[in-house]
């Protein structure tokens, strides 16, 4: 056999035991001629070899692929319950949650974090030690209440829809979480009735437990979001106030609401007098192009608070975000003064700079390819090694894929994640309704090292020995 045939016959078989996944890069021509000993023109006819073969594909200046498979996993099914207000009641799973992952050696596969390791973030850094060496006397003072006057002009240049609003209508806070607070303390109150996606992201739950606020779930399905026919009947039965909605790279199924769907969602809350909440924090890692838009570039009669921040899209670091909240502006600067009257002006510099020398896009662009090939990686593994019959998501965008798995007993599957040191979010962190207890979200904004591939190998496995069927 000539050589170069049986280099590529060994790397096919590689590709068939997993070892190079679907979507996953395959070493470099160099790096093969070097681990095989043989010529780069001799590596360069193994890899034309497979892409005969069609196991692989070229892309140009980046390398050769893993040509994805064809066959995909069933979505997740849309949940189907009553619905009716009630109050958020489970702090004590969260904080279980977060003690197991704090610890040492213990490999955390739900945590909704970036991937803050990658060279794109190199000029952040860089930035970061500029900002320090001024020693500007700024960085040391009280912030405006609106915020860092230079970041909210760059916030405002990199919106598509910068010709609806102005600097002068953000307001800048100290994350994604602490916008969507302020947002939901400016239009509602007490135990108001809020409409909230399910499954949500913890975060939010967690939120309206602390202010006791009501909730109403309701269904979003894996492809097109919010069901808007819930909805309209949630808002027709009970006097909804409000409702949460994250319509681009929805946290945890990775769907983007159809523009359509956007029009006739403001529609709905228009007619009853509410207020959509729309959190944007993940649009900006849409695979699409352009960025997917916003309800609130729909919005003409001021029933849309738009929240974001750079948690998600650059790092949890950052501790910068905004909001635009259109007609509740002086309501939100005061529950801002109330709640830390002053931000942090350090890293708002820092994004400021980060942002007008055009790195936030190169970045953005990166995760976006970064993230799409990670995703196929992470749900080949989970295809190998979860039971039968799981159902997964197929995001649009983000990091998380969201899983529906056989049911199993999850006292004895925690417990057997917890002596291998592997910690995951299973779904009863997603709603109140225990709707969602054999579902769980996996991240995949980090590389495949070998701990995560056995980590969720271990998940795999324990789904298997703790199946309830």
């Amino acid at each position: 056999m000539l050589l170069y045939k049986q280099i590529a016959q060994e790397l096919q078989e590689k590709i068939k035991q997993g070892e190079f996944l679907s979507g996953e890069k395959m070493p470099s021509v160099r790096d093969i001629g070097r681990t095989h000993q043989v010529s780069i023109t001799t590596a360069q006819l193994a890899y034309r070899e497979l892409e005969r073969l069609q196991l692989i594909y070229a892309v140009p200046k980046s390398g050769y692929f893993v040509i994805p498979e064809k066959t995909e996993a069933l979505l997740p099914k849309v949940a189907n319950y009553i619905q009716k207000p009630v109050q958020v009641a489970q702090w004590n799973p969260t904080m279980d949650f977060l003690r197991v992952s704090e610890r040492h050696g213990v490999t955390s596969l739900s945590c909704a974090v970036p991937n803050i390791e990658d060279k794109s973030l190199e000029p952040l850094w860089q930035e970061m030690t500029m900002v320090a060496r001024r020693k500007l006397s700024l960085t040391l003072e009280y912030d405006s209440l609106q915020g860092l006057a230079s970041l909210r002009e760059q916030i405002h240049l990199i919106s598509d829809d910068s010709h609806l609003f102005t600097p002068d209508d953000i307001v800048t806070t100290t994350s994604g979480h602490q916008s969507l607070s302020i947002a939901l303390q400016a239009c509602t109150q007490g135990n108001d009735v809020i409409a909230v996606e399910s499954p949500t992201f913890p975060g939010l739950l967690q939120t309206l437990y602390g202010l006791g606020r009501k909730i109403i779930e309701i269904p979003i399905d894996p492809e097109t979001g919010i069901d808007l026919d819930r909805l309209e009947e949630a808002f027709e039965r009970w006097e909804v106030k409000a409702v949460v909605v994250t319509p681009s790279c929805n946290n945890p199924m990775g769907c983007i609401m159809p523009d359509n769907n956007k029009q006739r969602l403001l529609n709905i809350v228009e007619k009853h007098h509410g207020t959509v909440i729309e959190n944007d924090c993940l649009a900006g890692l849409a695979y699409q192009y352009p960025r997917p838009s916003t309800i609130q570039s729909l919005d003409n009669n001021g029933h849309v608070i738009l929240c974001s921040s750079f948690s998600k899209t650059v790092a949890p670091g950052t501790r910068t975000g905004w909001i635009i909240p259109g007609r509740y502006k002086e309501k939100v600067l005061h529950l801002k003064y109330l709640s830390h009257c002053s931000g942090e002006i350090f890293m708002q510099q820092v994004m400021a700079n980060f942002l007008k020398e055009g790195h936030y896009f190169l970045h953005l662009r990166r995760m976006r390819q970064h993230y799409s090939e990670l995703q196929c990686q992470y749900k080949e593994l989970v295809e190998t090694h979860f039971p039968v019959n799981t159902r997964i998501s197929r995001p649009q965008g983000g990091f998380s894929l969201w899983v529906e798995h056989l049911p199993v007993d999850n006292r004895k599957l925690l417990d057997i994640l917890h002596r291998n040191k592997v910690t995951v979010l299973t779904g009863e962190h997603f709603s109140t309704g225990g709707c969602f207890l054999n579902h769980l979200r996996i991240n995949y904004a980090l590389p495949l090292i070998a701990r995560r591939r056995n980590a969720i190998k271990i998940l795999g496995e324990a789904l298997k020995v703790t199946s309830l069927k």
